[in-house]
């Protein structure tokens, strides 16, 4: 498309007819441009203008303003753009006149008439002077609608003018105008689709990829779209292909029956793939069922010969482990005795440590004693000395008194006479109570010396009652132990009915116990004797077996034997069988009859013949397909040259684009006579490259060092314009001293005669392949067939002697199936009786055990209770004992209650005497001092016994002495009671600690002296307490060794049956821990020996039994030297049995599933659909009867599958033309789809630009290889053909029609989804921002600021118009075709300079004219422009309305300012622009 040079608007009224724009022109010269109006000022108005001329009425109303909504009066609008055309071509007008229409019979609202003008100079029918405003020095006056309509009728009658005029309304005048339209590259679709969309809104071209949310929506939408669109400018080739697929259907309709059956016989053959495994896992597992029976009778002759082998080592670890017994009965013994002894000898040292301890002890005591003595001896001495000192203070006190009486001597003789009879009054009492005195303690005496008599006895009656309380227990325990035994016997062996009883002296009847043990006898003999019984009988049954066994070996041998040979014929027959089945098979390929099928040489010959032809068919056709490829090769791309990679490299690097002279013939779209002339001219043109004068100099200065090996003629692209002095002439050009012979065929450059050429050409090549395809199976089936040939080896003679083998063994096998089930039934029936005897022999066995075991307990429960018997006299005795010691003890108790209450009593009668003689004492020290005195006569009246009158003169005759005496009576007689009590308490102490009359006199008592005497006692009485301690714990060990050798004994009594210890002359003392470790580890390890022995034996008979079944095999085993079962646990062996018994019937549970399965297989297949008829239902049923043997059975099936194939390859050969046609639709279709995957990888071509000084490519489009991926894509396509077919089949079968369908179906999107896939292309884009910038994916773009999306709508748009724009014939990279961008306000969201820049940048390199309109006024996008105008409304002075007024402004003359003022107001004379209306 070119570039717009001018816009002129006349008479346009819009916003309510408020604003006018009388007739003004804008000068864009081709240059991207900047249109400045204010917001609100019309720019979306404008850009709704233009739009209109260039699109279809439908498209003409922006959202909510119609188009017509401008036109309300009888006076046109004109609208003009101004083309400037590529190539300096001239110039072409594109206008349109409009006004409300003015007929009211159609339903048209408008009136349009559309005109081009095409010119190169400057002339009447241009922009600036077609006439329809008139001007004359004062006024503008617009024409009429129908004037101008006749000017342009007259101008478009002229011939000599390029004017073109349309009616919009009317359809084939509209139609005329847009193809008119499009010679000029002008295509109404971009308006429509693109344009127009981006201007709906204010910057609307960040909408334009809105509904595109993920990559997929963009590359559907916009990308495959425009491939699509582009592809389909010459021819719709998705049309073409919905014919062929439709024309194909029908072919494949119409054979469908022929290609049913093919696909149902390629089905079996698939289906048998899995049959032919199962049957092949059949004939292994049957092998193995073999195998595994004969393994196990091997296994059953093993476990025989280590059955035999355990039951001797079995009686011989039971001889050793008698022998360990006993050495440890007498180990047990010696070392109870060497026990004893040590004990024995420990009790004799603690009897001697403890009369150590006792001498100790009394020495200790005496110590005490003497220190005791002598602590008395000094509280004596301490008494007698105060004693003294007291006697010393009565003779002061005697003598003071005496002299005080000297002064009272007439007083004093009848006071001393009465004293004197006081005192001898008192004296009598004392005396008296003294008596009474002696003899209370007399009797007290007698009274403690009873009661220490009656508590010596009880404390000697109570260790009696202790220890026969503690025999008392022990024998209760050991009877209450009888009769838990007792009771565990009963629980054990006896029922309720029979239980032992005691009676009601809890004894047995006498007998009791001996005839239990007598039944008890008598019951295991019968028990043994039916056991003997039992074993003979058993003895019997495997003598019998064993004959039996003997038999059926030999007659298994030799049936098996029979069935080897069988097996072996058979096999022998099916081979030659399956063999004469391929030979006569080949016959019929040969065209020989049945005759010769014996004679094998003849058919070798034969076949050799077959397979020489073949080889010399294919070596010819694969010749002739080489030749056609080349040629197709050469006529399709136009590469006449066959460049080698390494020159087509360098190339590359160098930047240099490599266009063949055959491809740019093709591509160029000139005409045919052109391309004959430009051949003619340049003869070397066709078979050359074609470069620029700049790729020549790049060529030239490049370092080559690539040879060739021939010439690359190269044709300077400038110079094919000029004509050539060479001229070919006769076929033959002269160069220089060379003759080139060269004579081109013209055809080629006919379009017609070109596709046609290639369409044979295509034919041919498929023909070839189909017929190479064929000959190649054939020959390979040959090969085969030869390779079967000679492999087989058998005669006709050798062929009827393998039958006659067969019926003879199989008669033969019958008769040994019948002797063999005669024996087996009857050694089955022993088998049965066997294990029967055997069943009785383990419960017998079982019996006996427990009897023997009953005969045990039994026996030791005779012997418990004769001790039970004795611990019962003795228990009745220890309890009599106990009564009679505690009557004794209570009566002790009683009469030491009343001798303690007489001994009470006679304590408080001395202790009220003692007070009696105490106060008489106090009384007597009064009258101590008087002697005896004469009787006065005075005192002759007085009674002198009456000791009461006495004292009473006595007071008197005293209170009559003067004080001085009274004082010294009072103090002799306080002395003298002092004296009394200290010598009372001296003689008190004296007889109480038993001292001797004297002993302390010779003694001086002092302080230090006691205390050390004091300390002494204590360090002693400690000493004592210690050695005390020291022979209660010798006494309790005494009695704890005493214990312990009688429990040695008991226990050596026990274990060893030995009262009495071994003499110590026998006694050989030795580590008897280490010895008896040694031999209850060898008795252990012999317990563990026959236990695990035992165990054995359990296992291999258990293991014997549960094979016993195969015991009558034994003559098929198969020695296994690897296998040793010597080595294997009972666990193992179990688990060996086990596996082998699984593995065997394992086997034959899987044979028979195997089996199963494979009948199951074959009847799912009889089952299917595509089986029903009789041609398969039939042989299944034949497969099904053979699959009683595997080997048949793989015969068989071989056999039908090789008649199938042989059928298979007829129908092949017959339908080889709808699979040609197949393949013809899917080479083409996946040669549509790897041109549009092709074109894909092109849209993005032209959006590298210069950013910051390197190069950034603003669009990515990342799409898979497809030579990386070609075998995938050929599959999906095949598969994508298969899928329409079947579909269209099931709308044939149901009446339907296909049109739809493949509508539908075969689309570009469909077709290129269902082989490369949407998703696996992938979209980058740049995000640009003021510093750096860096790659995005679409999706993130989606998110992105309205700058960033805006700039990245613009690349993509960009990138499409180009692509769209670019010719394929456009084969040089420098020629780039003009295009336009109009956008209203497109900086509403964009007004950076770092996004600006960019923009501008991609709109250069696509050379893309960029028309912008806007109300933002910044620098950047000031600078962003080379061409700026601005459009400012003026008010009109005299009216409500407003004038749009444009002008130009010269970025030379620095007008940002003014750009930046523009918004302004003017009031001008109005008289002019009104004379327009």
């Amino acid at each position: 498309m070119s570039k717009i040079n001018a816009i002129r608007l006349v008479n346009v009224n819009y916003n309510h007819n408020a604003y006018h724009i009388s007739d003004e022109t804008l000068r864009l010269n081709g240059q991207s441009t900047l249109i400045f109006l204010d917001n609100g000022g019309g720019k979306s108005v404008i850009v709704q203008l233009l739009t209109a001329l260039f699109v279809h009425k439908g498209h003409r109303n922006f959202n909510k303003r119609t188009f017509a909504s401008y036109f309300k009066t009888v006076k046109p609008t004109f609208i003009m753009v101004e083309w400037v055309l590529d190539n300096g071509a001239g110039y072409c007008l594109t206008g349109m006149m409009v006004r409300k229409s003015q007929n009211v019979d159609n339903n048209e609202e408008l009136e349009i008439i559309n005109f081009i003008s095409e010119y190169r100079n400057a002339c009447e029918q241009d922009i600036n002077h077609l006439p329809v405003v008139e001007r004359d020095a004062k006024e503008l006056r617009l024409k009429s609608f129908a004037a101008c309509r006749d000017i342009f009728e007259g101008y478009k009658k002229e011939k000599l003018n390029s004017f073109f005029y349309y009616d919009m309304n009317n359809y084939a005048q509209s139609k005329q105008y847009f193809s008119k339209l499009a010679e000029y590259g002008i295509d109404y679709r971009e308006w429509e689709s693109i344009l127009k969309k981006i201007n709906s809104d204010e910057s609307g071209l960040s909408k334009l990829f809105s509904d595109c949310k993920d990559e997929k929506g963009l590359i559907e939408k916009w990308f495959l779209e425009a491939v699509e669109n582009k592809k389909n400018r010459d021819k719709n080739s998705m049309e073409g292909f919905r014919e062929i697929m439709g024309k194909y259907v029908a072919v494949y309709s119409d054979n469908f029956t022929k290609i049913q059956q093919q696909q149902q016989l390629s089905l079996f053959q698939q289906k048998a793939a899995p049959i032919i495994e199962i049957a092949g896992d059949y004939e292994k597992i049957s092998l193995e069922v073999k195998a595994s029976l004969a393994k196990i009778v091997a296994y059953y002759l093993e476990l025989e010969r280590l059955t035999a082998a355990s039951e001797a080592a079995k009686e011989s670890c039971r001889l050793q482990l008698q022998e360990v017994e006993s050495q440890l009965v007498q180990l047990h013994y010696e070392e109870y005795s060497a026990d004893y002894y040590n004990k024995e000898a420990e009790w004799e040292s603690l009897v001697l440590a403890q009369k150590q301890v006792v001498a100790e002890l009394s020495r200790i005591e005496a110590q005490i004693e003497k220190l005791k003595r002598d602590e008395h001896i000094l509280d004596c001495a301490c008494l007698q000395e105060r004693l003294k000192k007291d006697e010393q203070d009565l003779k002061t006190a005697e003598q003071q008194l005496e002299a005080s009486r000297q002064k009272n001597k007439e007083l004093v003789p009848k006071r001393e006479y009465i004293g004197f009879l006081l005192k001898q009054h008192i004296e009598q009492n004392i005396y008296d109570k003294q008596a009474n005195l002696q003899e209370c303690q007399d009797n007290q005496e007698q009274y403690a010396a009873v009661l220490k008599q009656y508590r010596n006895d009880f404390e000697q009656l109570l260790p009696k009652l202790n220890d026969l309380h503690s025999r008392q227990g022990c024998l209760e325990g050991q009877i209450r132990a009888y009769f838990n035994l007792e009771e565990a016997y009963n629980k054990k062996w006896q029922t309720p009915v029979n239980a032992l009883q005691r009676n009601m002296y809890q004894e047995y009847e006498t007998g009791a116990l001996q005839g239990l043990s007598n039944d008890l006898t008598m019951e295991l003999e019968e028990s043994l004797k039916q056991q003997q019984r039992l074993q003979r009988k058993l003895a019997a049954f495997k003598n019998e077996a064993g004959k039996l066994d003997i038999d059926m070996r030999s007659l298994a041998k030799t049936q098996n034997e029979q069935e080897v040979a069988l097996n072996a014929k058979m096999q022998d027959k099916a081979s030659i069988d399956e063999q004469i089945g391929k030979r006569r098979g080949l016959l019929q390929y040969l065209q020989l009859t049945d005759d010769v099928i014996w004679d094998k040489q003849r058919i070798q010959n034969e076949l050799k013949k077959k397979l020489t032809e073949l080889e010399d068919i294919k070596a010819g056709l694969n010749n002739k397909l080489a030749e056609y490829q080349k040629q197709y090769k050469c006529l399709q791309t136009g590469k006449t040259l066959e460049l080698s990679e390494e020159l087509l490299k360098m190339l590359k690097d160098l930047g240099i684009n490599v266009v063949y002279g055959m491809e740019w013939l093709q591509k160029n779209k000139k005409s045919e006579e052109r391309n004959r002339e430009l051949v003619r001219q340049h003869p070397f043109l066709p078979y050359a490259l074609i470069m620029t004068s700049k790729d020549i100099e790049e060529l030239q200065n490049a370092e080559k060092n690539i040879y060739t090996s021939f010439p690359v003629p190269i044709i300077l692209r400038e110079s094919l314009n000029d004509a050539n002095t060479h001229i070919a002439a006769d076929g033959l050009l002269r160069c220089g001293d060379v003759d080139f012979y060269m004579l081109f065929n013209e055809n080629l450059l006919n379009v017609a005669k070109f596709e046609s050429m290639l369409a044979k050409l295509q034919t041919q090549k498929q023909d070839i392949r189909n017929s190479l395809e064929l000959r190649q199976q054939e020959y390979a089936f040959y090969c085969s067939k030869q390779g079967e040939l000679d492999k087989q080896d058998f005669s006709q003679e050798s062929y009827k002697s393998l039958a006659d083998d067969l019926a003879a063994i199989r008669e033969k096998l019958q008769e040994l199936e019948q002797e063999y089930a005669s024996i087996k039934n009857a050694r089955e029936e022993l088998v049965l009786e066997q294990e029967q005897t055997i069943n009785e022999l383990d419960e017998m066995r079982e019996t006996i055990s427990k009897k023997q075991q009953q005969q045990e307990d039994l026996q030791q429960l005779i012997v418990k209770y004769n001790q039970y018997l004795q611990d019962k006299n003795e228990r009745e005795t220890c309890l009599r004992s106990i009564s009679e010691g505690e009557k004794r003890q209570k009566m002790l108790q009683g009469e030491c209650n009343s001798l303690q209450d007489e001994i009470q009593f006679e304590k408080q009668h001395v202790y009220e005497i003692e007070l009696d003689i105490k106060a008489l004492k106090k009384k007597l020290a009064r009258y101590e001092a008087y002697r005896k005195a004469p009787k006065l006569q005075s005192f002759a009246d007085v009674n002198e016994l009456d000791t009461l009158a006495l004292e009473a003169q006595f007071d008197a005759i005293t209170q009559k002495l003067s004080g001085e005496l009274r004082y010294y009576e009072n103090n002799r007689e306080s002395v003298a009671e002092r004296v009394e009590r200290t010598r009372n308490e001296l003689q008190g102490k004296a007889e109480r600690f038993g001292l001797e009359d004297g002993a302390w006199l010779n003694v001086q008592y002092s302080e230090a002296k006691a205390r050390e005497v004091s300390a002494q006692q204590e360090e002693v009485e400690r000493e004592h307490k210690e050695i005390a301690k020291r022979r209660s714990e010798v006494a309790i060990n005494i009695g704890v060794i005493r214990e312990k050798l009688n429990q040695i004994k008991k226990q050596m009594e026990k274990d060893c049956s030995q009262q009495e210890p071994l003499p110590k002359g026998e006694l050989i003392l030795k580590d008897f821990a280490a010895v008896r470790v040694d031999i209850i580890q060898k008795q252990q390890r012999l317990q563990a020996q026959e236990k695990t022995l035992d165990k054995r034996l359990k296992s291999l008979n258990e293991n014997l039994v549960s094979l016993d079944e195969y015991a009558k095999l034994k003559e098929q085993a198969v020695c296994d030297g690897e296998e040793k079962l010597e080595n294997l646990s009972n666990e193992e062996l179990r688990t060996y049995t086990a596996n082998l018994k699984a593995k065997y019937g394992d086997a034959k549970v899987l044979q028979a599933n195997t089996k199963d399965k494979l009948q199951q297989v074959l009847f799912a297949l009889s089952n299917e659909k595509d089986f029903q008829n009789d041609f398969f239902r039939k042989r299944i049923e034949v497969l099904i009867r053979h699959t009683e043997n595997a080997h048949v059975f793989l015969q068989q099936i071989t056999t039908v599958l090789h008649a199938f194939s042989t059928l298979l390859e007829k129908h092949e050969a017959d339908l080889s033309i709808i699979k040609q046609n197949k393949e013809q639709i899917i080479g083409q279709l996946e040669e549509y789809v790897q041109g549009v995957h092709d074109e894909l990888g092109q849209i993005d071509r032209n959006s590298k630009i210069r950013i910051r000084d390197h190069d950034v490519k603003m669009l990515r489009l990342i799409l898979p290889v497809w030579d990386d991926n070609a075998n995938t894509y050929h599959t999906r396509v095949c598969d994508f053909v298969e899928s329409i077919t079947q579909k269209c089949m099931e709308r044939l079968r149901k009446n339907e029609n296909i049109s739809e369908l493949l509508g539908t179906s075969l689309t570009v999107k469909q077709l290129y989804n269902a082989v490369i896939g949407v998703n696996n292309v992938h979209v980058q884009l740049f995000k640009v921002e003021a510093q750096r910038e860096w790659q995005v994916t679409w999706s993130e773009v989606e998110v992105n600021s309205g700058g960033e999306g805006f700039l990245s709508a613009f690349v993509i748009l960009s990138c499409l118009l180009y692509y769209m724009r670019r010719d394929k014939t456009d084969i040089f990279a420098d020629r780039n075709e003009g295009k336009v961008l109009l956008m209203d306000n497109p900086f509403a969201k964009t007004y950076s300079g770092h996004l600006l820049m960019p923009m501008k940048e991609i709109a250069k390199k696509n050379n893309t004219q960029l028309i912008s309109l806007t109300g933002i006024k910044t620098e950047a996008i000031y600078n962003s422009y080379d061409n700026i105008y601005a459009l400012s409304l003026i008010p009109a002075g005299l009216s409500n309305s407003s004038y749009l007024k444009s002008k130009r402004l010269d970025k030379k003359d620095g007008n940002y300012g003014e750009f930046l003022s523009l918004a302004r107001v003017e009031v001008t004379d109005e008289g002019q622009m009104d004379s327009l209306f």
